[in-house]
């Protein structure tokens, strides 16, 4: 099976740094609304925040980006697609090519700095994606997909 770009990690470390400086400037405010207006407000609760904010660093910038990296992987087979992710709990998906309805790539701005891109596979029951691979890979893929499910039609009709 193969594995995301090793670039993802970075990616994936970056979209979560965001998200943990926009938690920083939640931590900021209510630091500024205490002293202004609650101070009756235990300063326990900032540190609490704090000490979330600790912990949201450790895991989602240091720690998660690396298993997620290890544990997502795909594998494209003559008749499906087979998709493979979770740290806690495994979950293993198989999309036959006949139940796939639309295949799409997209790509963000952190992503487009690292040449990466997402592939979408849609089906009647629901979507799955294959996270962060190299656009020649994505674009493979998707071209692979797309033909397997024209030859598949023409068959059927």
């Amino acid at each position: 099976m193969k594995k995301a770009d090793l670039s993802a990690v970075k990616v994936w470390r970056i979209a979560n740094a965001i998200w943990t400086g926009i938690l920083l400037v939640l931590l900021i405010a209510v630091i500024v609304v205490r002293s202004l207006f609650f101070s009756w407000l235990p300063v326990s609760v900032l540190y609490g925040f704090g000490a979330l904010i600790v912990l949201q660093i450790i895991w989602f910038i240091w720690l998660e980006p690396l298993i997620a990296y290890r544990t997502h992987q795909y594998e494209i087979k003559s008749t499906e697609l087979v998709i493979q992710s979770g740290i806690l709990v495994k979950k293993k998906t198989v999309i036959p090519f006949v139940r796939i309805q639309n295949v799409e790539t997209q790509v963000g701005p952190i992503m487009k700095r690292f040449n990466l891109k997402s592939v979408e596979v849609t089906t009647a029951g629901g979507g799955v994606q294959i996270e962060l691979i190299s656009v020649a890979e994505a674009d493979r893929i998707k071209k692979l997909v797309d033909e397997a499910v024209v030859q598949l039609e023409r068959r059927t009709l």
